[in-house]
């Protein structure tokens, strides 16, 4: 048997509550999520939550609300007719209400003037014990699943404040449960993250170095933070500083969080320095994208440094997407979530790679063998890689074809250009992919008494370079070099 004490009491004028306090293990023994408000467990929120729990130092959160029914529906509706006038009228009851036995004392106390005043029934508080066997009765998790989720990973126990409603029966639970979540979690206003960081970030006497590295509450992501956040000149970077301003500690913590937890920044005092270091790049990186300066938008800007620092290709990918689908002008977004939806929309895309050379009989066999490494991926390792060849368009319409060039340079993930003969479009074509920030493959077909030189700028000599004889070279050293651009194992 399990027993809840608490004050009983009519929650603004309307729902019926017990509001109390109990061990944080038995509310979750007790209790179970409602399958129709809850949403699906976060697994490292759970944990994090646990380390939290766990710690102890700062541990508190607001209460859990559960709820319960009086009846089935179908019997005792008019004991519980009863059970609520008795309660309006101001008396009390000690009996059982289905499958609940009710204990209910009052105690009359004194208002700001001294005097008792019955009538309001302010001054009345209704002290209440609800017994209950939890082998037949679970409470419906409301609000706070989260929080009890994380009891397993938890050794110890503590008293946890809950808000019991009670309602008359299923139908009167599942209706008002569904509302009542709702509204705890759609229409209050989440507070910002910033100027509560801010008091962490600038307290180094309340909150020292060693305490943010090692306290459960904060890690290393906020002693990295700090240390930038110190020496961090804003007005040296403006594109970034457009985009984060009014949030910068938010920023930092995020990506600090995030270049931790993918391996690009070591928990070590130089991660700091490094990450400073690279900032000229990052601000290089929001001039290069050209984004419109949305207030507060972290989860832009810290997503582009996010790529910009551990993926160039995914970055020149990302920035093409958001720009594609105006992702810059909605600032509601999280960082980490922003970089979620890339990274799986970037593993489903297929590879694409456009071909830039020469329309003319002889340059045929090149592009055959282009697209032969590419069905030789395909097959192999399962990957597609769609080559874009603009005199091969299959859209079913022949537009313009310089339109065509520079949407099919924009979208690819590298662009592979045959410098052979000369030709001054894949010139042209290899500029759009130098002004684009995109990644370039050139390829020379050597031919006797002609000189590589004339052929291939001194301006592009510096970028990857695949010279051959006959397409059976090409295709030997395209395949490895698709693989290593692809990371294909």
């Amino acid at each position: 048997m399990v027993k809840l004490s608490g004050i009983l009491g009519y929650s603004m004028g309307g729902f019926l509550c017990l509001r109390g306090f109990a061990s944080y293990k038995m509310l979750c023994g007790i209790s179970e999520p409602s399958p129709q408000v809850q949403r699906d467990l976060i697994e490292s929120h759970k944990e994090e939550l646990a380390r939290f729990l766990e710690d102890g130092e700062y541990r508190f959160f607001p209460e859990i609300v559960l709820s319960l029914s009086l009846t089935d529906g179908t019997h005792d509706l008019d004991l519980v007719q009863q059970f609520h006038d008795i309660l309006h009228s101001g008396g009390t009851w000690n009996r059982r209400l289905g499958k609940y036995e009710f204990h209910i004392s009052q105690n009359t106390t004194k208002n700001q003037a001294g005097r008792y005043s019955p009538a309001s029934g302010i001054d009345r508080i209704n002290l209440a014990h609800i017994t209950f066997d939890e082998s037949e009765c679970k409470l419906t998790r409301i609000d706070g699943n989260h929080r009890l989720s994380a009891a397993d990973g938890v050794e110890g126990d503590f008293l946890t404040p809950y808000c019991l409603i009670l309602f008359r029966y299923p139908k009167e639970n599942d209706q008002y449960s569904r509302a009542i979540f709702h509204n705890i979690n759609a229409k209050q206003r989440p507070l910002k993250l910033e100027e509560n960081l801010r008091v962490i970030l600038d307290s180094p006497e309340t909150f020292s170095d060693d305490k943010l590295k090692t306290d459960n509450s904060f890690g290393w992501k906020y002693y990295l933070a700090r240390k930038v956040f110190q020496k961090l000149d804003l007005r040296n970077y403006p594109f970034i500083y457009s985009l984060i301003r009014g949030v910068e500690c938010t920023y930092l913590l995020e990506e600090f969080g995030e270049l931790l937890h993918c391996g690009r920044l070591e928990e070590a005092e130089e991660s700091a320095e490094l990450f400073l270091a690279e900032l000229p790049d990052i601000e290089s990186a929001l001039r290069e994208a050209q984004l419109r300066s949305v207030p507060e938008n972290i989860a832009v800007a810290g997503a582009v440094s996010y790529y910009k620092l551990t993926d160039p290709q995914k970055y020149v990918q990302f920035i093409y997407w958001i720009k594609k689908n105006c992702i810059a002008e909605a600032p509601n977004i999280h960082m980490g979530d922003l970089i979620c939806i890339f990274d799986k929309f970037y593993e489903s895309m297929p590879k694409k790679v456009f071909l830039s050379m020469q329309f003319s009989d002889d340059m045929r066999d090149t592009a055959q063998t282009v697209k032969d490494v590419c069905d030789i991926i395909r097959r192999d390792n399962g990957i597609s890689i769609d080559v874009i060849k603009v005199d091969e368009h299959t859209d079913g319409y022949s537009g313009d074809i310089y339109q065509r060039i520079v949407e099919g340079i924009k979208g690819s993930a590298l662009v592979i250009a045959d410098l052979t003969n000369g030709n001054r479009n894949v010139h042209h074509e290899i500029g759009y992919a130098q002004g684009f920030g995109k990644n370039i493959l050139l390829l020379y077909r050597t031919r006797d008494g002609v000189d590589a030189k004339k052929e291939i700028g001194s301006n592009i000599s510096m970028y990857d370079q695949i010279r051959y004889r006959d397409q059976t070279e090409l295709r030997k050293k395209l395949l490895v070099k698709l693989q290593q651009f692809f990371d294909i194992l």
